[in-house]
């Protein structure tokens, strides 16, 4: 007997709300079963000493709303011993520029995953902390948990955000069953649920969120237009030889000035004064409720006074990029540079 087309269409559709149904289940298990990682477990800590490679930060993607040529969305990761990876923010296209440290040179960066020393598999991206939900921050997660599956990743990724953010990945874990249905159907990959995420919204008063042996990692607030207290964080890094503080899309903050002090390495968002005032006046206020000037970012690098200052999700707003540096150079006699995708620095 012959099965009509809508027969099988309503079977796939059964058969993938099963999955997710099942998905969901796995996921709330996991999440049940597996305890926060806070200061209060006290893991012993590794000293700079016994580390056999420096911390470094990758910008794996610097871009914003704009279509910037070169640039994916915003996108940080700090690398520990060569060991770890902690991955700040997932924007679109960021996954590509893991493919430049394929080349000779560069592969003493990322751990080691695969055989194949041409080859990368990005199982070492297992950790998400997200500063808050715009689009520019989040589009690269299907493919943080989709891809990372496919290529043989066996755990569900761990992601910290603010409140939304389960709502996002259960989101994607159900747009993307068709795929996910498919590749069960087809490969020799686990059956159970590494293609999603456990979840831990962080709330208005986050602190300390996440602790190993290399890192504490914390949260705090940040003043980024309409998001309200707990949905818009920077994140402060604490390794056995260096603190980094990545600020996520903010205005000057005060919360961002207490939480930074001491860092080594600030990663702080950055818009052109020339092009902000091009705009309507309309837009010049939205930008200046939500972001930080050259100008702004200046008197901030003075107060905290880090040995490098990095400026990533650069606002051109039309102006060319040698206006911004212009800008800031012309504000700030520290060490700054404006940071592209795929740049390393330690």
């Amino acid at each position: 007997m012959q099965t009509s087309p809508l027969s099988n269409l309503n079977q796939r559709v059964a058969r993938a709300s099963r999955g997710l149904a099942m998905t969901l289940t796995t996921v709330s298990a996991l999440l049940l079963a597996t305890p926060s990682t806070h200061a209060d477990d006290s893991p012993q800590q590794v000293s700079a000493e016994e580390l056999q490679a420096p911390t470094r930060v990758v910008t794996l993607g610097t871009g914003t709303p704009s279509i910037d040529a070169g640039r994916a969305g915003t996108a940080t990761a700090v690398i520990v011993n060569q060991d770890q990876v902690y991955l700040f923010d997932a924007g679109s296209g960021f996954m590509q520029t893991l493919g430049h440290f394929e080349a000779e040179g560069k592969r003493d960066i990322f751990p080691p995953t695969s055989p194949n020393p041409n080859a990368m598999l990005p199982t070492f991206l297992d950790k998400l902390f997200l500063t808050h939900l715009d689009s520019d921050h989040i589009l690269g997660i299907p493919e943080l948990l989709l891809r990372g599956w496919v290529l043989e990743r066996q755990q569900p990724v761990r992601i910290w955000g603010p409140a939304g953010t389960r709502t996002v990945v259960d989101g994607v874990v159900e747009a993307y069953q068709p795929d996910i249905q498919h590749r069960l159907g087809s490969l020799p990959i686990s059956e159970e649920a590494p293609y999603t995420g456990i979840v831990e919204e962080l709330g208005s008063d986050p602190g300390t969120v996440y602790q190993d042996r290399y890192v504490t990692v914390s949260a705090f607030n940040v003043d980024h237009g309409s998001w309200e207290q707990g949905e818009a964080y920077g994140y402060r890094i604490e390794a056995p030889d260096k603190t980094i503080v990545i600020s996520g899309d903010t205005r000057p903050s005060p919360n961002l000035l207490e939480h930074a002090k001491g860092a080594d390495i600030l990663l702080h968002e950055v818009m052109s004064v020339a092009g902000m005032e091009a705009m309507s006046q309309d837009w010049q206020n939205y930008m200046l409720d939500a972001h930080t000037t050259t100008h702004q970012l200046a008197e901030i690098a003075r107060e905290i006074d880090p040995e490098l200052l990095v400026m990533i999700h650069p606002l051109f707003l039309g102006a060319p990029e040698e206006v911004l540096l212009e800008e800031m150079q012309a504000a700030y006699d520290g060490n700054v540079v404006l940071a592209d995708d795929g740049d390393v620095f330690e």
